[in-house]
């Protein structure tokens, strides 16, 4: 145990940071998740509600509430996000080494998409624990238990397949010595898919604003990729936030400096998993046209952190740098003050707190990305506790929840 103590560091900072904030109320698509998950354990199982997105969060989120009540989903994210935590760790590691794996976790537990977008157990939050998971199991050859957790990712949000077709890729590419186990998460989908078409519902559409929405989400990314609408306003608002939004530029200068270090090609072979993920993710999730929430990037950010980790070693002067990191970290964490997120968003206030938001195209989810997100909630929910309904419509509260967290007052 004590060779992993200084994986305690990461986890410590990241309970301080979450744990005030256990038991507000949820909102916005927390809310709706929140909601379904309640009807899941009402005994609703009819599939309309499948078609938001795959079934194990439901599940996850029903056993909680059942066992421990419904305060418990914070908690949840809580408990998830330190396993994310562990395994950013232990992929670091396996990649790098100890310097990097730790501060890849420091990086990783002051996120503030990470913990906003945790608070509630939001599915993407729940896939990319499940994909760093699965990772650090492949890493280290555990290809049963790889071919389980990114079966359970999968099941959580279908968007997880991407990862599981990188490293499918990979394998055959690079090994040329293919495991039948690569294989199951393909399976697993198609099953889901399949069971779906057969009752008469299909994968997650609701939201999709392409032309082609009629045909389904799976289409319009094919059509998009084949007839280049790939290239669309929904695609810059979401590069925007992986490359630029809320110091994220910071980030990526390290880890386009990281590209020139990586030079050996046993290395190569075990990051290119990483890259194809990447450019898959980009070029099939991020120019969906559909309402562009910032938590849509939380699936490559953790590489993110993990490649920028790895290049602050390799100067002649790392501590600067570690610093120059970490401070850009905990400043993103607690405010919006980018001056070039300044020059491209514009602050929306909502209660106390001011938020990036390019609306309507952001949808209201899109001022889920740092700690003013979670104040904001906190806020919200002492004054539905007071009596206060009167709240913006951008967080907007909901009867059947607040009758489950005893909030009687609002009608």
């Amino acid at each position: 145990m004590s060779r992993y103590k200084y994986l305690l560091i990461p986890i410590a900072l990241f309970i301080m940071l979450f744990i005030p904030y256990l038991y507000v109320i949820p909102s916005n698509d927390g809310n709706l998740e929140f909601d379904f998950a309640n009807s899941w354990l009402m005994g609703d199982h009819r599939l309309h509600l499948l078609s938001l997105h795959p079934p194990l969060k439901l599940m996850i989120f029903s056993l909680f509430f059942k066992l421990f009540g419904y305060n418990s989903v914070g908690y949840i994210g809580l408990l998830f996000g330190i396993i994310g935590i562990i395994a950013i760790y232990f992929v670091a590691k396996k990649l790098f080494d100890k310097k990097v794996a730790l501060l890849s976790s420091v990086l990783l537990a002051t996120s503030g998409l990470y913990i906003s977008v945790g608070l509630f157990g939001i599915h993407d939050f729940l896939m990319t624990v499940f994909i760093l998971v699965a990772f650090a199991f492949y890493l280290n050859s555990r290809y049963k238990l790889y071919a389980l957790f990114i079966c359970i990712a999968i099941l959580t949000k279908e968007t997880a397949i991407f990862f599981a077709v990188s490293i499918l890729l990979s394998d055959i590419v690079i090994k040329k010595n293919v495991s039948f186990s690569l294989f199951v998460p393909i399976v697993i989908l198609a099953w889901y898919v399949e069971f779906l078409h057969f009752s008469g519902y299909h994968l997650w559409n609701d939201w999709n604003f392409s032309k082609t929405a009629h045909n389904g989400s799976a289409f319009t990314m094919m059509y998009n990729v084949v007839t280049l609408q790939i290239f669309n306003k929904y695609a810059l608002e979401n590069m925007l936030h992986l490359f630029v939004f809320n110091f994220n530029w910071i980030y990526w200068i390290f880890v386009i400096v990281s590209f020139f270090y990586i030079k050996k090609a046993e290395m190569k072979k075990h990051l290119i998993p990483i890259g194809i993920f990447a450019s898959i993710f980009i070029v099939l999730v991020l120019t969906f046209q559909t309402f562009t929430i910032n938590r849509y990037t939380l699936a490559l950010m953790p590489f993110v952190y993990l490649f920028a980790s790895y290049a602050v070693f390799k100067f002649k002067y790392p501590s600067i740098f570690i610093s120059l990191l970490v401070i850009t970290s905990l400043v993103s964490l607690f405010y919006s003050v980018d001056p070039v997120s300044n020059l491209i968003w514009n602050k929306t206030p909502i209660l106390s707190e001011k938020f990036y938001l390019n609306k309507p195209l952001d949808g209201d989810d899109g001022i889920t990305y740092n700690m003013q997100y979670l104040n904001l909630m906190k806020e919200r929910t002492v004054l539905l506790e007071k009596g206060d309904c009167k709240l913006p419509a951008i967080i907007h509260d909901n009867t059947v929840t607040l009758f489950l967290f005893s909030i009687n007052t609002c009608k």
